[in-house]
This record gives C-alpha cells, structure tokens and sequence, in this order.
C-alpha cells in the first residue's frame, strides 16, 4: 500500500521583534546547491530525515558512509540504527527529467546489491570510508560505539541483527530532494502491484527557504511526501517442465491474513513483523498471538497502537481533543505487559489520580504476584508477563474497557 502526503501549499514565516516576515523560497532552477550539499547536510545531521515517522526501527539513524561504493553504482548516504538496520538515501535535484524516471529503479538496484552483502562487507565499507574520510580505519562497532554504547553482550546481537536484515534485504529506502514532483510519487505505485517482501520506501522532500536575501542562513523544512506501510509476504509458485512452458503466480501469505474471521487482515510493517519474530524468539508462539490479539481488542476500544523499536504501547487519545494521550500498558519484545508511567499524562489531563489508582489495584489482583507501586501508585510494583496475561485476558480485558469508559465519561461530563 502506498500512502501519499497531503501536500500543503503555504509559505513558513518568522516573527523577529513583533515583525512578520514570510521567508524566500529557493527557486528549484537556481543552482545555489547541490546533490553533494544535500549528502552532506543529511550526514552531518542524520535528525532532519523523519526517519521516525516511517519506521521506528530504524531510528534513530547513524550515518556510516557516503557515496558507497557498490557494482551499481555509489549509495549516495548511507545509515544504521541501534538495532542494526539500514537506511538507504538517494538524493536528487528534480531538474533532469531522466533522473525522475529512473531513480525508483536507481535506488531499488542498491538494494539488490546489499542484499547479498555480508556484516564483514559492511564492515569494510565502513573502515574504507574512515580511511578517505576521517583519518582512521574504524570498522562499524568502533564507528558507532561512541554513540551506541554497546556491552559486550549487545555487540553480538547488534552483528546478528545487521546479518539478518542484509540477508533479507530489511532496509529503508529514501529518495530525498529538493522538490518531489508529483509524476515521482506515481512512479512507485508499481512496487504495491509486485511481490516487494521487506523494505520500506518514502520520499522526502526538502523545502530549502533563505533567511533573508542579505544573509546566507537557510531554513530547510523536511516534509514527508509518500511512503510505502506494509510488507507483503508472498508465495511465487513456479509449474511447468521447461521455461518455455513455465506458469508462474504470486499470491499472498496466508500465514499473514486472519484464518478465524475469514476477513484479510492488513499486511504487516516491518517495525510490527520484527516485533513478532523476535518476541517468538524469546517466548513463544502463544505469546505471538495473545499480542496480535490485545492489539486487535485494543484498536476495538479505541486505543491507538504506538509501535517503538522494542515494544509497542496502548495509548488513550483525550476525549477533548487536545491531542495529548495516555499511555496505558507497554509490551516488549521479551514478553514482558506493564503498566505506563502516566501519572504526569493524568494530571496534564486534569483527571482524577483516584482513577488510574483504581485501575491499577484491580488489574494487580487478576495478575500472580503484582502489586500497586507504594512509590507510584498509578503503575504496578514490577512488570507482569503475556503468559500471565494468558490466563486472565477476558477479565482484564472488561477492567480495561470500564476504564476507558470511565476516563472519557468524566471527560464529558466536565464539557
């Protein structure tokens, strides 16, 4: 599925000394900047991509190299998370018609090519780049244990997980210019009509304004243009003898739909699909579902999913519409269910701490060895687990429910 930003026509300002000033856009054919200018900013200052927005696992975002040598051609920028996956950044000035056409394909060949890379190929990438670049011979974990942090332990799965995302080519695309014509958001809609299994791909434009024209300061705003959500499993079957008689059909996964309702679940993204991998790793299948399933109730209730690289959230939006929101539970990948740490939310929210406190007490007695926190009594003393959760999820389920119910009819009832 592609999903295309709302493109909104309207030009920042600023306020200096009560005066208003609307900024000067930079025209797109002057050539005050280049794709060279745009690979450096985006290295220096990895932020400025709203990587966070696409998907969670892969920020935030380090930068380990630019213009990446690779049989296809260089990798204009080119980023790893914490949790090991890569970031892939094609940058282009929108002046050539050809670039336009091609650079979809461009950045889908890179792809192909890291794919078949392993860590030690990454690793050399890295130690050839230092060497050009910053005068050492760094591999990866040197490069990002400044930022990163890494015990001993960490290192190793850090290297597992950036093994297994080469290997199946888990990466984020991003085309990233100074002007997203609307013919290139429509180039990629041909990716959700094949098989495209594990990355991610999103357009970013960079907005570039000038200060003021006496000065060389610019403002460059990021916006999100398109972006392809989910993975798509799929299943190619080939049949016949010889090539020349060769049938071949790509149909979906039926691992990835819903076998109980009849009705197609919504693919996966790769943030939730590791998710699950990982928590199957560490758990157990029953621990899979009984997630897939406090999601689904959750969405029901009106809740909104909010999936960090980890874990994922439960969060209550305020019945008001302040946009401000309760986060309720925490699941992580290790299985562990606990409680938000809200109490500040409830507050902001003007609501009651006699509630949450309520709730807590009761969600501790349906749940083996938990307690409300003396320290905190709007979350439990220690973390439960969906196995524990297994046995009781109807009754929390109803405790839940009444909750919300409670929190957004005191909030009527103050209107």
């Amino acid at each position: 599925m592609i999903n295309k930003g709302n493109r909104v026509k309207s030009q920042p300002i600023i306020i200096q000394n009560n005066k208003v000033k609307q900024l000067e856009r930079v025209p797109l054919n002057q050539k005050l900047f280049s794709e060279g200018w745009i690979q450096k900013l985006i290295h220096e200052n990895p932020n400025i991509l709203p990587i966070n927005d696409i998907e969670s696992v892969f920020s935030p975002a380090f930068a380990i190299g630019r213009e990446v040598s690779t049989p296809v051609g260089p990798i204009d920028n080119l980023f790893i998370s914490r949790e090991g996956y890569l970031t892939l950044v094609e940058t282009k000035l929108w002046r050539n018609p050809e670039a336009r056409r091609e650079v979809v394909g461009q950045i889908l060949d890179y792809a192909k090519e890291l794919n078949k890379w392993s860590f030690n190929d990454l690793d050399s990438c890295v130690k050839s780049f230092n060497q050009r670049h910053n005068n050492n011979s760094n591999g990866l974990i040197e490069t990002v244990q400044k930022d990163f942090e890494f015990e001993e332990e960490e290192k190793q799965i850090f290297i597992d997980n950036i093994s297994k995302n080469l290997a199946r080519g888990r990466f984020l695309l991003l085309i990233v210019g100074d002007g997203i014509r609307e013919s290139v958001e429509d180039m990629i809609d041909y990716l959700s009509q094949s098989p495209q299994i594990h990355f991610t791909l999103a357009l970013i434009e960079l907005q570039v304004y000038k200060l003021s024209t006496d000065s060389d300061s610019l403002i460059v705003i990021p916006q999100l243009i398109t972006r392809t959500r989910e993975i798509i499993r799929a299943i190619v079957k080939i049949e016949g003898n010889k090539p020349a008689d060769y049938k071949i059909t790509v149909q979906a996964d039926p691992g990835e739909t819903g076998s109980n309702s009849g009705n197609h679940e919504r693919p996966l993204t790769i943030t939730e699909d590791d998710f699950y991998d990982q928590l199957e790793k560490n758990t157990d299948i029953k621990n899979v579902n009984i997630a897939k399933q406090l999601i689904k109730d959750s969405k029901y209730l009106g809740l909104d999913i909010k999936w960090n690289a980890g874990s994922f959230s439960l969060k209550l939006s305020d019945p008001k519409g302040s946009g401000e929101n309760i986060t309720i539970h925490n699941v992580d990948r290790r299985g562990q269910f606990y409680m938000g740490y809200g109490e500040r939310q409830y507050l902001k929210l003007q609501l009651p701490l006699e509630i949450p406190y309520k709730y807590v007490e009761d969600t501790s007695q349906l749940l083996p060895g938990i307690k409300p926190s003396p320290i905190k009594p709007t979350s439990w003393d220690k973390y439960s687990s969906l196995n524990d959760l297994i046995n009781v999820y109807p009754q929390f389920m109803k405790r839940l429910a009444d909750f919300i119910d409670v929190i957004r009819n005191y909030e009527t009832e103050k209107i």
